[in-house]
């Protein structure tokens, strides 16, 4: 079977679509990626992210300045930098800051919803929802904690 370049980003398309729902649970696109070369020949054979933070090729940590995960992707030193996926605030509310930056990466993407007014039951909702992609073991308890701590 000869494939062709257009099928081949079809194919891919489709396994990349097949894939966004597993079951009734969500998967989160990524919002950005950056890519990056952290060879140092001090530490042969590992990404030398910072001084103090060197990961082996294969290793994924989060990153400590931001909502991120670092992949360490080779022994060259390529490494992959994947942040929070987004998603659109209705009209008169913004994403605010972040409910627990320190959190493991993906749920440190949840955010507080800011918005005119305050929230009404429709932006609670709509808050509660996305922090529930983002951080599914965020439970009520803890969404109804932070939404306190916030106000």
């Amino acid at each position: 079977m000869q494939l062709h370049f257009g099928n081949f980003w079809l194919l891919t398309a489709l396994l990349c679509l097949s894939g966004i729902g597993l079951g009734n649970r969500l998967m989160l696109a990524d919002a950005w990626v950056a890519r990056g070369n952290y060879h140092n020949d001090a530490h042969p054979g590992k990404c030398a992210i910072t001084e103090t933070l060197i990961i082996s090729p294969g290793e994924s940590v989060k990153s400590p300045t931001q909502c991120a995960q670092i992949h360490c992707g080779n022994a060259e030193g390529d490494a992959r930098i994947v942040g929070c996926g987004s998603v659109g605030a209705p009209d008169g509310c913004i994403w605010g800051d972040y409910v627990d930056k320190n959190a493991p990466f993906q749920q440190c993407c949840a955010r507080h919803l800011i918005c005119d007014g305050g929230l009404n039951n429709e932006t609670q909702r709509l808050q509660e929802h996305i922090w529930g992609m983002f951080a599914p073991k965020l439970n009520n308890a803890g969404i109804q904690g932070a939404a306190e701590t916030k106000e």
